[in-house]
This record gives structure tokens, sequence and C-alpha cells, in this order.
């Protein structure tokens, strides 16, 4: 990689013949700032380890192929489509062997960063969304953005302005992909809503988000926005309440292993289930027994 310009410390403009990047980080306004920017024409095979990292990252595939993987879920994507990864992901992307993928990204933060990119779709569990604008557009602001890579106060505004219409148009796209998913819905979306929560409390050791939208009929996104409208929860949240209520009442019932209980509910590394049960009540699994247990023992 050649680094062709820096203008300060708050700005560096990296270029090669496959790959631009605007390193960015000065801003005008906590509530949504620009982190970096850039094109690649990625070789054949190449991986992108991205670790845990701040901010989000939104992307879209102009040409070719490539595999996305968030938390150990792979999805494999090409042309037509965008994907985003989001703080404290854990993240990894690599192009297609055969045909692999040229993409164009603006990586952003602040306080609202979150709230525009559920506006774009992006809930809770969703990493990919197909893309109802032309790709070019984003490519084009994209462009815009790297070529004024100076810290004057004009060029500041001028990046965060088109950061604004790199978001503006995301959501965009994903309102004309509800227009088209409710045009064409034989059922009320209330429907919809209590079969994917009735399927889901009934599988929910082997129900996936994806899963449930097929065995509806309707796109994973639609099945998102219409189920936290009725439900207050996206159907991600709504399937860890169903497992983690499940765990709860096997460590207070049965003596099982906790290995065999994370299995039951849905876990094939015990770890993972750990990990996730002390992150949502604030203790391991182990101290939420003893504390049934010791409750029952009163």
């Amino acid at each position: 990689m050649a680094e062709i310009t820096v203008t300060s410390e708050l700005s560096k403009l990296y270029e090669t013949t496959k790959y631009r990047c605007l390193v960015y980080s000065n801003r005008i306004t906590d509530d949504i700032y620009l982190r970096l920017c850039g094109v690649e024409h990625c070789m054949p095979d190449y991986r992108f380890d991205a670790g845990t990292r701040t901010g989000y990252h939104l992307h879209i595939i102009l040409e070719g192929k490539g595999t996305l993987c968030v938390n150990g879920v792979e999805h494999k994507l090409h042309f037509g489509q965008m994907f985003v990864t989001k703080p404290g992901e854990e993240a990894w992307y690599k192009a297609d062997s055969e045909d692999p993928w040229v993409y164009c990204w603006m990586a952003f933060d602040g306080n609202i960063a979150g709230g525009c990119v559920e506006r774009a779709g992006f809930f809770d569990g969703v990493n990919c969304l197909d893309c109802y604008v032309d790709q070019q557009n984003f490519y084009a602001i994209v462009q815009q953005t790297l070529s004024q890579p100076e810290l004057t106060a004009s060029a500041v505004y001028a990046c965060t302005g088109l950061l604004l219409q790199f978001i503006g148009l995301a959501i965009k796209s994903y309102a004309d992909s509800e227009a088209r998913e409710h045009s064409k819905h034989e059922y009320h979306a209330d429907s919809y809503v209590e079969f994917a929560a009735n399927f889901i409390s009934a599988n929910f050791a082997t129900a996936t988000i994806g899963s449930v939208a097929k065995n509806i009929g309707i796109h994973r996104s639609y099945l998102t926005t219409i189920f936290k409208k009725k439900m207050g929860v996206s159907p991600q949240e709504f399937l860890l309440q169903c497992r983690l209520r499940q765990a709860c009442k096997l460590l207070s019932e049965t003596n099982n292993p906790i290995q065999e209980i994370a299995h039951n509910v849905g876990y094939d590394n015990p770890l993972t289930f750990s990990k996730i049960f002390k992150s949502y009540y604030g203790v391991s699994p182990r101290t939420y027994r003893r504390s049934q247990a010791s409750k029952k023992g009163e």
C-alpha cells in the first residue's frame, strides 16, 4: 500500500492500483461523523479480518462475489447487495476465488449512527441486504469524498454532507424494498408476526431468523420490521429471550450439566451460552443455579 497524501494527523489518503482509502478523523458534530471511506478491487480469496472494531462499516458490492462472516455466521454475497459490520461484532469478509468482489464503503460513528443503520434496515442480527438503488450512486459519493481529503472547514462540512447522502441512499434502498414487500404479501402483517412468534417459541433450539422468514415466505428484513413494530423487540431478541427463559427453567428445576442445557436451548458451545447468559442476566449460569437453589432452601 502506498501513502500518497498526508494532510495531517487527522486525515490520510492511501492509494494503490487496487485500493483507495481515506482515513478521516475530524468532525463537526458528535451526532454523526465519517471515520474512513474507500474503494477496493479485491484479489481472489483476499480476506479481511475486521475483528471487533468500533463504528459502522457499510459496504456496497459493485461487482463480483464474496463471503461475510459475523459472529460465526457466514453469508454468501454478490453484486446488488450491501453489508455492514457493527461495533462489538466479530467479523471477517473474503473475496470469491473466481469472481472477486469490488466494493466501496463508508465507516462512520456518532450518537445517531446506530439509529441510521437501523433506518437502513440493518436491525439486530441483520448484516446484509439487497440494494434497491443504483450502486453507482454510492460509488460516486465515495469518489467525491476521496477527492477532498483536506481538513479545511469547507471540506469537513462537505464530507459530513456526503456521508449523510451515502446513508440516505441506504435508507431509500430499504424503504423501496419495504414498499415492494408490502405490495406482494397475501396476508396481514400481524398474521406473519403471530406465525413467526409461535414458530420461534416452538423451535427456539434450532430456529434461525432466516429459517423463520423462509417458512413464512417473506423476506427477513420485512419480518424484522413488522415483528419489531408489533412485539417491541426484533425476532433475534425474541429468539434469545425464548432460549434464556428455557435455560433458567432447566437450571432451576434440573441438575443437568450446563453443557447439556446449553445444547438443549440451541448453543453448541457452552462458553458462548455462558457469555450470553451473563450478559443478559448479570450472573453466570452456575451462579444463577446456586441462587435459585438457595431460595428453595429458605
